[in-house]
């Protein structure tokens, strides 16, 4: 393994240190933003992500993302993105210590019990901010079933 430099060396230790607050933090947020979009049982998108993903898609569909929002939004749909992984395939959230690869220092979901690559895995926020820039109308399914087609690919 090479030699981190000292900006990756420091962003490296900054991402650790706020892993366990970033864990913390995932699970409410993305409660809460099920209970914004009014949805019933909000509170069994951190368990059953897959019957809020139809509702989620049409909500996101044709809204226009201001640029002060787009920030805010990409962080409650990449929550979302991770969480449907993780409980669709068995995987976890975790930072990607590996230098010279595509999510280098990243908060990534990969570990996944249902697929053989184990070295596969995603980064949901670069995925969200995909969705989030894409033209409307856009379609959160078919983004997952895309990222899920690369995933078996790898």
């Amino acid at each position: 393994m090479r030699e981190l430099s000292n900006w990756e060396k420091e962003l490296f230790n900054k991402r650790k240190k706020l892993f366990e607050s970033f864990l913390e933090e995932r699970m409410p947020v993305l409660v809460s933003f099920v209970e914004s979009l009014e949805l019933s049982n909000a509170s069994m998108v951190v368990v059953e992500a897959d019957t809020f993903l139809p509702s989620i898609s049409q909500f996101m569909e044709n809204q226009h993302i201001e640029k002060e929002d787009r920030t805010w939004i990409i962080t409650r749909i990449g929550y979302f993105i991770g969480e449907w992984f993780v409980q669709k395939y068995g995987g976890c959230w975790y930072l990607n210590e590996i230098p010279d690869t595509r999510y280098f220092l990243r908060y990534v979901i990969g570990k996944f019990m249902s697929i053989s690559n184990q070295n596969a895995m995603i980064d949901p926020f670069a995925c969200a901010a995909i969705f989030v820039d894409s033209a409307c109308p856009r379609n959160l399914i078919n983004l997952l079933l895309d990222v899920e087609s690369d995933l078996m690919s790898c």
